[in-house]
């Protein structure tokens, strides 16, 4: 990836998100990701166990991790990172993001460790599932009526 890293999302955001429409991507400027840390959702331990695998994927990748100190306010682009509901499974988000707005990680407690996080960071960011590749046809063959009507989503490229 180049500066500017993009993450995609969808233009019609909300239960009502169309996945037949082309991805809008959302670009983060000079490939940096502002983030807050909800701290009425999680603890000292918990947040710097998110602070140390966003510094994993940052070593790993072009991107850098800023953080925000106060909590953003209307339409600034900045990864949230919360669990209002205190769950404890991971959730995935497959609506997309706006592009003017926070983008909302929920973070189950049991997600606090990876894979789990990687797998979820990952996802807020844009990146796809690998069963979503281009090449997956030529390597398996998906048997979509088995696949869960909410769950189908996710097996569209």
């Amino acid at each position: 990836m180049k500066s500017g890293c993009g993450v995609y999302s969808n233009d019609n955001c909300g239960d009502k998100a169309d996945w037949s429409s082309p991805r809008i991507y959302v670009v983060w400027p000079n490939a940096t990701v502002p983030f807050y840390i909800n701290p009425e959702h999680f603890d000292h331990y918990q947040a710097l166990t998110i602070m140390s695998a966003l510094t994993s994927f940052a070593y790993q990748t072009c991107l850098k991790f800023a953080p925000s100190l106060t909590a953003p306010k209307d339409g600034a682009h900045v990864m949230v990172f919360e669990n209002p509901h205190g769950v404890r499974k991971c959730v995935l988000d497959t609506e997309g993001h706006p592009r003017d707005d926070a983008h909302r990680v929920i973070l189950g407690y049991d997600c606090l460790k990876s894979p789990n996080i990687d797998m979820v960071l990952m996802r807020a960011l844009g990146f796809p599932f690998e069963h979503n590749r281009s090449i997956r046809d030529d390597h398996i063959q998906v048997l979509f009526e088995n696949i869960e009507t909410s769950k189908f989503n996710l097996f569209l490229f």
